[in-house]
C-alpha cells in the first residue's frame, strides 16, 4: 500500500478543491510530490471547516467527534459507499472473531448517544447507556441465541458487570463476548474483567467519527503479544524503549487507510496520522492527526524482540503493521493517565471499589490524583492505605471521593476527561488563519 499512496493522494486532491487549494496556499505543487510526507498534517479543525465544502446532499450518516480535545467539533460524513463497506467490515469481523453467521447472535449496543450498529446476520437491540435496559435485555433474551456481544465503553461495561453480579447473573455461564472502544484501556482492565466473565471474551477495537468504526482491531497475534508485553517488561522495552505501562495493540484495515506514526517537536510520542484509501468518500481524510499516540511496528522487528526475549516468533510474515496505542499522551508532571488506569486494574480490590473515573490535577507543589468510589463503597481509613499502597511509587497524592462527592460526575454520554488541563483545553492551533484563508 505504500508505495501506492502517493498517487492515491493525488487523485483525491483533484476531486477535493478545498484541500488542493489549502496546499496551493503552502506553496505545495501537488505535480512534484513524490512522498506523502511532503503534504501538511490536519487536524479536527481543518476537518470541522472541510465539511462546509462538500457535497452535503450525498450524505446519508453524519457522526460528531467526542469534542474531547476542547475545540471544535468535528464531524464524520458518510455516504452510501463507505456505508456499504463499513457494514461489509462489521460482517466480516463477526464473522471472523465470533462466527455470527452460523450462530444465533445477540448484539447488545451500549454505545452512547446516536451511534449506530447493524448486522445482517445478528440481532441488534439497540440499549445505550442504560445498566437497568441491558441486564433486562440479557435476562429476558440471553436463552434464546447461543451467544451474547456486548458493544460498549469500558467505563459503562465495568459498571454493567459488577451490577449483573448483584443481581446474580452468572457472567461466566452466559456464551458471552465483550467488545469494548471508544477510549484506551490496559491489558489490567481486560484482566479484571475476564476475571469475572471468564477468559478470552474481552476484545478491543477502536475507530472514530471521521473514519467510522472499527477500522483498527485485536487478532490473535495481537492479543498474545498483548499480554507478554503486560507480564515481561523486558519485551517492552525490547520494543519501545522505556515506558512505564503497555499499548494496546491493533491492526488496521489496510484496504481502507494508511497509517503513520510521526515524531513532532517536543513530544515523547509519536502522533498517529491517517489517511483513507477510498477515492470515492464523501470527507476524505489525508495525514489526519487523530489525537492519539502510537508507534507503528514491523511483523520482523517484533519477531526479532520475542527470539532475543527467548519467545517463539509467532508472528506469521505476511499481514498489516501493527499499531501500538499509547492513548493520548496528556499527562501531568509526566504522569500519564494510562499508567493509573494500569495500576488501578491490577487490584481487584480497587477495581472493584472504583467507577473508574478519576482526575490527575496539579496541586500546588504535588500533584493530585482524585477517584471515584462506586455508590456501594463507603470511605474508610484502611480503604485510604490499599489505594495509597497501590500508588505509592507514584509521586501523587491520592484522594478518594464518595460516589455523589466527587467533583467530575461520570457521564456516559461524553468521553471522560482524566487530566486537568485548565484553559489550555480552550487554546486554539496557530493553523487557525490559515485554515481560514483556505475555504
Amino acid at each position: 500500500m505504500s508505495n501506492n499512496i502517493v498517487m492515491h493522494v493525488k487523485k483525491v486532491i483533484k476531486k477535493w478543491p478545498a484541500y488542493r487549494k489549502f496546499i496551493e496556499g503552502r506553496g505545495i505543487d501537488l505535480l512534484r510530490i513524490e512522498s506523502i510526507s511532503e503534504l501538511p498534517v490536519l487536524d479536527k479543525q481543518f476537518i470541522a471547516q472541510a465539511i462546509h465544502m462538500v457535497p452535503l446532499f450525498k450524505v446519508r450518516s453524519i457522526v460528531p467527534s467526542s469534542g474531547l480535545t476542547g475545540i471544535d467539533f468535528s464531524f464524520g460524513l458518510f455516504g452510501d459507499i463507505e456505508m456499504k463497506k463499513a457494514s461489509i467490515a462489521v460482517e466480516a469481523f463477526l464473522q471472523s472473531r465470533f462466527n455470527a453467521g452460523s450462530k444465533k447472535t445477540l448484539i447488545l449496543n451500549l454505545l452512547p448517544g446516536a451511534i449506530s450498529l447493524q448486522s445482517s446476520t445478528a440481532t441488534v437491540a439497540s440499549i445505550g447507556v442504560r445498566t437497568d435496559t441491558a441486564i433486562s435485555a440479557i435476562q429476558s433474551f440471553s436463552s434464546s441465541f447461543e451467544q451474547i456481544i456486548l458493544v460498549g465503553e469500558p467505563l459503562f461495561i465495568k459498571g454493567l458487570i459488577e451490577s449483573g453480579l448483584k443481581q446474580s447473573i452468572l457472567w461466566k455461564y452466559l456464551p458471552l463476548s465483550i467488545i469494548v472502544g471508544g477510549e484506551w484501556i490496559p491489558e489490567s482492565y481486560r484482566s479484571y474483567l475476564e476475571g469475572i466473565v471468564g477468559h478470552q471474551r474481552v476484545y478491543s477495537s477502536m475507530g472514530m467519527a471521521e473514519l467510522g468504526l472499527n477500522y483498527f482491531y485485536e487478532t490473535d497475534e495481537t492479543l498474545i503479544l498483548s499480554r507478554l508485553l503486560f507480564e515481561d517488561r523486558r519485551l517492552l522495552k525490547m520494543l519501545f524503549g522505556d515506558f512505564d505501562f503497555c499499548p494496546m495493540l491493533f491492526v488496521c484495515d489496510e484496504e481502507e487507510i494508511y497509517v503513520e506514526t510521526i515524531k513532532e517537536t517536543d513530544d515523547a510520542l509519536e502522533s498517529i496520522l491517517i489517511t483513507t484509501v477510498n477515492i470515492e468518500r464523501v470527507l476524505p481524510l489525508i495525514r489526519y492527526r487523530t489525537g492519539d499516540k502510537g508507534k507503528k511496528l514491523s511483523r520482523i522487528e517484533i519477531n526479532n524482540a520475542l527470539r532475543a526475549a527467548g519467545y517463539p516468533e509467532f508472528f506469521s510474515i505476511t499481514g498489516p503493521s501493527i499499531l501500538a496505542h499509547f492513548g493520548r499522551g496528556k499527562s501531568i508532571s509526566d504522569i500519564c493517565p494510562e499508567r493509573i488506569k494500569e495500576i488501578i486494574y491490577f487490584s481487584d480490590e480497587i477495581a472493584s471499589s472504583t467507577t473508574g473515573n478519576f482526575m490527575l490535577s496539579n496541586s500546588k507543589d504535588t500533584v493530585e490524583l482524585e477517584i471515584q468510589l462506586k455508590e456501594d463503597i463507603y470511605l474508610n481509613s484502611d480503604l485510604e492505605n490499599i489505594y495509597r499502597n497501590a500508588f505509592h511509587r507514584l509521586p501523587v497524592y491520592v484522594k478518594l471521593y464518595p460516589f455523589d462527592l466527587f467533583p467530575y460526575p461520570l457521564n456516559f454520554e461524553r468521553k471522560v476527561r482524566y487530566v486537568n488541563e485548565g484553559d489550555s483545553c480552550k487554546e486554539r492551533r496557530r493553523e487557525e488563519v490559515e485554515l481560514s484563508a483556505a475555504f
